[in-house]
């Protein structure tokens, strides 16, 4: 058996979207089973991609990004029959038993699956994030051909469901939710550290403002208010594309004291243990890894009303939840936060108890067996 991965990965070499599907793929190989991947050209490939090479997966490379995904969507379109006569060398060549198709964004194309339509090969797509943006009319229906013809539909949270519903004004029969991989123990219980010298708050995620909101906070820190509070805020992650201006403004506000730069961070529970909570103004997400990471290591989460945060916290009792990223409001959600800053290592103890009840232990166990029930359909 041979199981096909297809990612639309487009806006950075490697990211949060690419984790679940490349985890299982390495256990397929781990099973003797034969994998296939279909990956876009970087100039330096990623580790991980180049990892399951190594493990014996068959991987092949397309030259350009599909040309309506952001943010390439802007650019002129390369010739579509180049993709097109790739994908028929890919499927024709490795003929995959089914295949599993990874959006990093859920306005990138299906490009696949006319062709796997054709050939009668089963095939789900896996939405991994959801903005705001919403698709023209002039692409409803191979949108919708490719969503109505998936097995299934894979989301990492309802309300990105109900906004790819909405886009594509259809309802969903095939749709599941699941959850994602993290990167600490399911049993994380780091010490929660002294607050003698401060409280601190870590905002882990990729340096990017249209997603992730770094500059709502450099806004509020730059209050008064804020400045003269025993509080600092920690950006832990690389960046896609904003970090000159978030050093600048830094140097511009005379921020150095509130907000600090940290860079990428490998072991995350040793974040925890240094920060009392997680502060993420996310203007989109899918099922923020931070957010799970976080409260699996019992710390509350000061976030967004978007993704999957509603249904993993509760708005004052084991979190806070603005109910957008907008600067006014998000100030008020941390004041609400702040008022509370003695109660938030009880707060996390008990967003550490929900987020087990509500999130799976072995989320890439449980994508295999989706996969594995996928291929048995061919036929």
């Amino acid at each position: 058996m041979k199981i096909g991965f297809y990612s639309t990965m487009t806006g950075v070499p490697w990211g949060g979207s690419e984790v679940l599907w490349s985890r299982v793929a390495h256990r397929l190989l781990d099973a003797h089973l034969d994998v296939t991947v279909n990956y876009r050209w970087w100039e330096n490939e990623p580790r991980a991609l180049s990892e399951l090479r190594s493990a014996g997966a068959s991987v092949w490379l397309r030259r350009d990004p599909t040309w309506r995904s952001w943010p390439y969507r802007l650019k002129p379109p390369f010739d579509l029959e180049d993709e097109t006569k790739h994908l028929q060398r890919w499927i024709t060549r490795e003929q995959p038993n089914a295949v599993m198709v990874t959006l990093g964004y859920h306005l990138d194309p299906v490009l696949p699956a006319s062709e796997l339509i054709r050939r009668g090969i089963p095939y789900a797509i896996n939405v991994q994030s959801v903005s705001t943006d919403t698709l023209d009319d002039q692409y409803l229906d191979e949108f919708r051909m490719a969503y109505t013809h998936a097995r299934k539909v894979y989301f990492v949270s309802r309300e990105n469901r109900v906004r790819v519903e909405t886009n594509l004004a259809m309802k969903f029969e095939n749709a599941v939710v699941i959850d994602n991989p993290f990167n600490v123990s399911w049993n994380a219980n780091p010490d929660w550290p002294s607050d003698k010298d401060g409280w601190r708050l870590a905002c882990v995620a990729r340096i990017h403002y249209a997603s992730k909101g770094q500059d709502i906070l450099i806004q509020l820190l730059s209050q008064e208010k804020w400045r003269n509070r025993n509080l600092s805020v920690h950006l832990f992650g690389n960046s896609q594309g904003n970090l000159r201006q978030t050093q600048e403004l830094i140097e511009r506000f005379n921020l150095q004291a509130n907000l600090q730069i940290e860079g990428y961070a490998e072991d995350v529970e040793v974040v925890w243990a240094n920060h009392h909570g997680l502060v993420l103004p996310s203007r989109f997400e899918g099922a923020a890894l931070a957010v799970v990471e976080a409260l699996l290591c019992n710390r509350i989460c000061i976030t967004t009303d978007v993704g999957r945060n509603r249904e993993l916290i509760d708005d004052g009792e084991s979190g806070f939840i603005a109910p957008a990223a907008t600067e006014e409001l998000f100030d008020q959600t941390l004041e609400a936060a702040w008022q509370q800053r003695e109660q938030w290592q009880s707060m996390g103890q008990l967003a550490g108890v929900r987020v087990r009840e509500r999130y799976g232990d072995d989320p890439v166990a449980a994508f295999q067996d989706e996969i594995m029930q996928l291929a048995a359909t061919n036929g």
